[in-house]
C-alpha cells in the first residue's frame, strides 16, 4: 500500500504547476490518490503549503437540503401529502448545509478555520484565503447560480486562478457551469429551492441545466486537444492543471457554438428569449 502525507502530496502539487500566490479551484476524489495521511486534512494543508499565505482555495459547495424533494423525484404523493413533506424542508444554513455531494474533500473544507462560504442555496462556493470574502459576496439566489456577476465569474478576474482535478473527469468541473451561462445559447432550467431555515421564502430562479455528461467531457477533451492542460499525477491520482479564466473563455465560445448547432435557443439574463 503506498502513503501520501502533506509533504509528498505538496511536493506534487508544485510539480503540476501550483505556486504561492496561486488561486486553485480544487475537485477531487479522495480514495483515487491512495491512503492519505489524515485523510482530508492531509490534502487541504497540503494545499495551503502549496499556495503559501497569499494564496486562494476554492471547492465547490453545492447542497441540496433547499430542495423540495417531491419535485426531485416522483415521490407519488397526493397534493396535501406533498404539501406536509415541503413544509419540513430544513432551507440553506451555511453553518448546517453539508457538502457531501461534492466529496469528503470539500465537505472537510467547509468547516476548516477561515473558509467563507457565499450565500447561494444550491450552488454555494467555498473560499480560503486573504480575497476570499470579497469574492465570495454577493452571491444573489435569485439570479443565474454560476453567472458573471456571483463567485464562479468573479474568480476569471483573480490573478493566477487555476482549476485543479485530482481523480475526477471534466463532468466534475463545476466551473464548467458558469462557462455555458455566459454563452448566448445555454441550456435552461428553473430552479425552485427554500433561500433558509424556518419561514424563509421560496424562491424560483433560472439557471443552466444539469449536464449529464452531455458537453462536459466533450468541451474538456477538446480543451486537452488545444494545449491548455497540464498533467500528472498527485498521489495515485490523475491530475490536470489549467487556468480559469482560460478555460471559461475556450469552453464558452464552444458551448455556444455546440448548443446553437444542436437547436439551444438564445436567452437573455431572465431566461427568456429575446423578441
Amino acid at each position: 500500500m503506498q502513503i501520501f502525507g502533506r509533504e509528498d502530496l505538496a511536493e506534487a502539487l508544485r510539480g503540476l504547476g501550483l505556486a504561492a500566490g496561486d488561486g486553485v479551484f480544487v475537485h477531487t476524489a479522495l480514495g483515487r490518490i491512495g491512503h492519505v495521511i489524515g485523510g482530508p486534512r492531509g490534502l487541504i494543508e497540503a494545499l495551503s503549503d502549496a499556495v503559501g499565505p497569499e494564496g486562494l482555495i476554492g471547492m465547490p459547495g453545492f447542497s441540496k437540503d433547499a430542495y423540495d424533494p417531491c419535485e426531485l423525484r416522483d415521490t407519488g404523493l397526493d397534493a396535501l401529502a406533498a404539501e406536509r413533506v415541503r413544509a419540513q424542508v430544513p432551507g440553506f444554513d451555511p453553518a448546517r448545509s453539508n457538502v457531501l455531494e461534492n466529496g469528503q474533500v470539500p465537505e472537510a473544507f467547509r468547516t476548516w478555520p477561515g473558509v467563507v462560504r457565499s450565500a447561494h442555496p444550491t450552488s454555494s462556493v467555498l473560499l480560503l484565503g486573504p480575497e476570499a470574502a470579497q469574492l465570495a459576496e454577493p452571491h444573489d439566489p435569485s439570479g443565474w447560480a454560476t453567472g458573471p456577476a456571483t463567485p464562479w465569474g468573479r474568480l476569471r478576474a483573480r490573478a493566477a486562478m487555476k482549476i485543479l482535478l485530482i481523480g475526477v473527469g471534466w463532468n466534475r468541473c463545476s466551473a464548467l457551469h458558469a462557462a455555458e451561462s455566459l454563452a448566448g445559447h445555454r441550456r435552461l432550467k428553473l430552479r425552485r429551492f427554500k433561500s433558509g431555515p424556518g419561514d424563509a421564502p421560496w424562491v424560483t430562479a433560472p439557471d443552466v441545466a444539469d449536464d449529464l455528461d452531455r458537453l462536459f467531457p466533450l468541451v474538456g477533451a477538446a480543451w486537452e486537444a488545444a494545449g491548455g492542460v497540464t498533467f500528472g499525477k498527485i498521489g495515485l491520482a490523475e491530475a490536470r492543471l489549467t487556468g480559469y479564466a482560460e478555460l471559461l473563455e475556450f469552453a464558452t465560445r464552444w458551448i455556444d457554438r455546440r448548443n446553437a448547432a444542436d437547436g439551444v435557443p438564445e436567452i437573455d439574463d431572465a431566461g427568456v428569449l429575446p423578441r
